[in-house]
C-alpha cells in the first residue's frame, strides 16, 4: 500500500506573511480578507491548491477558511503552513486504497488510518483553534443529519471525520456523535462560512454539477451585493446563494478517485482563480468603503464545536 506520506520526508513551512492575516484582524477588517469555502470531491479537490496559490501570487489575503472533506484536509494542512508544493507531491502519490479504513471482506480490524498519520506526522498543532488562519472543518452527526462544525477540539479527529465517506470509510466517533463526511450536508459550505465568519465568501466548488459539465470553460459567478442586487435565483445550487463568489473549475472530467491528474486539477483551479481576480478585486474595494461595524453570527442550524 502506497503510504499518505514518507516519514523521512521534510514537508516545507511557508512564511507566516504569506499565508494569513491575523487572528486577532480577520473579523475586524472583513474587507481586507476572504474567507475560503472549500467543497469537497476526493481527487479533484487538489483544483483547491491551484486557487490558493493564485491567491498568494496576488498577495490577496486569507481571513479565514472553512473545508468539507477534501478541502477541510487540504485547508488545513494549508493553514498549518503546509506548502503547497509538498501537499501537491503528496497527492501525487496517492492511491484511493490509502484513505480506506474498511477491509474489503468487512472482518477483523481496521487497516491503518492514513489521514490521521499524516495529520498527526505533520501537522504542528493538535487542535482546530492552534492553526494560524482561522479554520472551521465541516461534519456531518448521523444522528440528527444536521452539520457540526468544528472551530475547536481535536484537529486529527475534525479532518478524519469531515473526509469519513459513508460506505468507503468509518465514521468516526466523537462525545456521543457519530459522524461522517461533511459533503453530506454541505457539499461547499459557504452557509457555514458567512455565518461564522461573514466578510467577503469565496466558494470553491469541484463537485460534480449541470453547470460545470456542460462546458469546457471554468465558472466563475459572481453574486457579491456590493456588486449588485442579485444572490443567485432558485435555479442555482444552495450554497452559490451563501457565495459572493463561486468558482467551479472545470474538473468534471476528471475522475473522483484518480490521484494520477493532481497537475490538471491543480491548474484549472488556478485558471480558474485568475479569471475571478477582477471580480473579486472590485468586490473587496467596494466592502472596504463601507462603513458599517461588521458582524458575526453563528449557525442556527448548525452545532459548532467551540
Amino acid at each position: 500500500m502506497t503510504a499518505l506520506c514518507d516519514p523521512a520526508q521534510e514537508f516545507h513551512r511557508q512564511p507566516a506573511p504569506k499565508l494569513r492575516t491575523s487572528k486577532g484582524s480577520c473579523a475586524e477588517k472583513e474587507g481586507e480578507g476572504i474567507v475560503l469555502a472549500l467543497g469537497g470531491g476526493f481527487s479533484r479537490g487538489f483544483a483547491h491548491l491551484g486557487v490558493l496559490e493564485v491567491l498568494e501570487q496576488e498577495r490577496i489575503p486569507i481571513s479565514a477558511i472553512v473545508g468539507t472533506s477534501i478541502g477541510a484536509l487540504l485547508g488545513a494542512a494549508y493553514a498549518d503552513g503546509i506548502s503547497l508544493h509538498d501537499l501537491c507531491d503528496l497527492g501525487r502519490r496517492v492511491r484511493v486504497r490509502d484513505f480506506l479504513r474498511f477491509h474489503p471482506s468487512g472482518q477483523g480490524a481496521p487497516s491503518k488510518d492514513r489521514i490521521g498519520q499524516f495529520v498527526h506526522d505533520w501537522f504542528r498543532v493538535t487542535e482546530v483553534e492552534e492553526l494560524p488562519i482561522p479554520t472551521a472543518i465541516v461534519t456531518t452527526n448521523l444522528d440528527t443529519g444536521a452539520p457540526f462544525v468544528f472551530t475547536r477540539g481535536p484537529v486529527e479527529l475534525a479532518i478524519r471525520a469531515s473526509c469519513a465517506f459513508p460506505g468507503l470509510i468509518k465514521p468516526v466517533e466523537y462525545e456521543g456523535r457519530v459522524l461522517a463526511d461533511g459533503c453530506i450536508v454541505a457539499p461547499v459550505p459557504t452557509a457555514i462560512a458567512s455565518r461564522i465568519y461573514g466578510g467577503c465568501v469565496l466558494g470553491v466548488s469541484v463537485g460534480s454539477n449541470a453547470a460545470s459539465e456542460s462546458t469546457s470553460e471554468n465558472v466563475v459567478r459572481v453574486f457579491g451585493s456590493a456588486l449588485g442586487p442579485s444572490h443567485g435565483s432558485a435555479l442555482e445550487p444552495s450554497w452559490s446563494r451563501h457565495a459572493d463568489i463561486l468558482l467551479e473549475p472545470q474538473v468534471h472530467q476528471i475522475d473522483w478517485s484518480d490521484f494520477s491528474r493532481v497537475d490538471d486539477a491543480f491548474a484549472a483551479g488556478a485558471e480558474a482563480m485568475r479569471q475571478a481576480l477582477p471580480s473579486l478585486r472590485e468586490l473587496l474595494a467596494r466592502r472596504s468603503e463601507l462603513t458599517a461595524a461588521p458582524s458575526m453570527s453563528f449557525c442556527s442550524e448548525s452545532e459548532v464545536a467551540v
